[in-house]
């Protein structure tokens, strides 16, 4: 019997931006299954503007697997924008992400409103 996984991916470009919207749950067994999920993703989409929207997401990993988690990121994903969406009550774990991100060198933002993170994508030049 195959084992499902509790959390799910779905992806699709639009205006130029891959969206990835995750679901389900988190834990920190399945979070560099989820971490490689979403890279592959990336790669093989090849658009600069990243949105990800975690909002229907349940749990998060904590901010040591955070920070582990942005130091392994392959070189190809510091060449994308990156937007995170998230709720508000993740904010305060969501700006640990951002700052660590940005401290390695990603350009990363973290929004609790949808519409304003596509809005800062699109002001984004692509990097290359």
């Amino acid at each position: 019997m195959e084992k499902k996984e509790k959390y799910q991916i779905s992806s699709s470009v639009n205006e130029g931006i891959l969206e990835i919207i995750l679901t389900g749950e988190e834990a920190e067994n399945t979070c560099e299954k989820i971490k490689k999920d979403i890279d592959n993703i990336i790669i093989t989409n090849n658009v600069k503007n990243i949105l990800i929207d975690c909002r229907a997401l349940k749990g998060r990993i904590g901010i040591t697997k955070t920070y582990e988690r942005v130091r392994s990121y392959p070189p190809e994903i510091y060449k994308h924008n990156f937007a995170l969406v998230d709720l508000p009550e993740n904010a305060e774990y969501q700006k640990f992400h951002e700052t660590t991100a940005q401290n390695a060198g990603q350009r990363l933002k973290f929004f609790t409103d949808i519409d304003d993170a596509r809005t800062w994508l699109k002001s984004k030049p692509k990097k290359s």
